[in-house]
């Protein structure tokens, strides 16, 4: 097993230290590769594959005010996403929410790439930070109630990289939810982490007009989908063991990419496909492929299609701009569509008085 290194973990400061003027929390967004085990008959539940990507990142700048605001974006739901979240921090540091935020790089939400989570936990670091407090990882997960399903965004967070985490013990979970439906649940323990070649880069497209699952269609989804055979789940198990894993510590990014793509064709993630407004979407990986990348599919709920590729042989503009081409001549419209790097722990900068 490997695990990312103590350096990225900067030490508590000590209580008398001068709190910063201002903190800025800097943020990799998350690809969720599937959840492992949505049968629970062995006494584990759920477990997740995913990892995170540099861009898009989030960032976050919080100063100190006579009252909450939130600066940096013109979309309103998005501010509302940002006050909700600094006012959840507050509330759980027992702190007072009067800052002035702004949101210097949003991730849209929806879409597969984990921003509500990351946000939660960028405001809880940043409004700890702002009074002079470090928080350690435990007790950042335990105030952001997130991990309850899947463990990847949170340790996304602190970790960086390719992850897989261990689900959580029936007894502690006794359905199967998604995770704001299951706060108060352990977080998922940590099982591996790697950083992937720096070579390796990510394709990340987001359909047009397609929204991710959430709230009660979300749990009512993972509801009727529950639990899966048996079988379905023990094909998961043994592509992530046997296949994704051997293949990142050897290197062998098209051995790799194929079981990334063998993982939508199986367990959770092909019930993801069947939904009716995905399925017409699933040739869009087959024309990454064709273009160059190794092997990808829907991380979380979608719509995000992502794709691995490597970049000694495929220049990352050129790549993107295949798939968009090929995109416009199959009808496929897209929102965005970029090429990125496997992302690296959250990180935070101090202005100080």
């Amino acid at each position: 097993m490997s695990s990312a290194s103590s350096e990225d973990v900067r030490p508590a400061r000590p209580g008398a230290f001068p709190s910063p003027d201002e903190v800025e929390v800097r943020a990799p967004s998350r690809v969720h590769i599937t959840l492992i085990d949505m049968n629970g008959s062995t006494g584990r539940r759920d477990g997740s594959v995913g990892f995170a990507v540099d861009e898009p990142g989030l960032r976050l700048s919080l100063s100190r005010g006579d009252t909450l605001r939130c600066e940096g974006t013109a979309d309103a739901a998005q501010a509302a996403r940002v006050t909700s979240a600094i006012r959840h921090a507050a509330s759980a540091l027992g702190v007072s929410e009067a800052v002035h935020a702004r949101l210097l790089g949003p991730v849209p939400a929806h879409c597969g790439l984990g921003s509500g989570t990351q946000l939660r936990l960028s405001a809880l670091r940043g409004l700890a930070e702002l009074g002079g407090r470090t928080l350690s990882d435990r007790e950042l997960v335990a105030l952001s109630g997130r991990g309850g399903t899947s463990g990847i965004g949170v340790h996304a967070f602190s970790r960086g990289g390719f992850l897989v985490d261990g689900g959580h013990r029936v007894r502690d979970k006794g359905a199967f939810l998604p995770s704001r439906f299951a706060e108060g649940v352990p977080v998922p323990p940590l099982l591996y982490s790697r950083m992937p070649p720096e070579h390796w880069g990510v394709v990340l497209a987001v359909p047009a007009g397609v929204r991710g699952l959430e709230g009660a269609a979300e749990k009512d989804f993972m509801t009727r989908h529950t639990p899966l055979p048996l079988p379905a789940v023990q094909a998961v198990t043994h592509t992530v063991l046997m296949g994704l894993l051997p293949a990142l510590e050897e290197g062998d990014l098209p051995a790799f990419g194929h079981c990334l793509t063998a993982l939508q064709d199986v367990g959770w993630k092909q019930a993801h496909w069947r939904r009716e407004e995905l399925r017409s979407w699933r040739p869009l990986l087959d024309l990454m492929c064709a273009q160059g990348a190794a092997g990808g599919g829907l991380s979380s709920t979608g719509p995000l299609v992502y794709a691995v590729y490597d970049r000694t042989v495929h220049h990352g503009a050129e790549l993107a701009e295949r798939v968009r081409a090929g995109a416009r001549r199959a009808g496929m419209r897209l929102t965005s569509l970029i090429t990125t790097n496997f992302g690296r722990p959250a990180a935070v900068g101090h202005s100080e008085e």
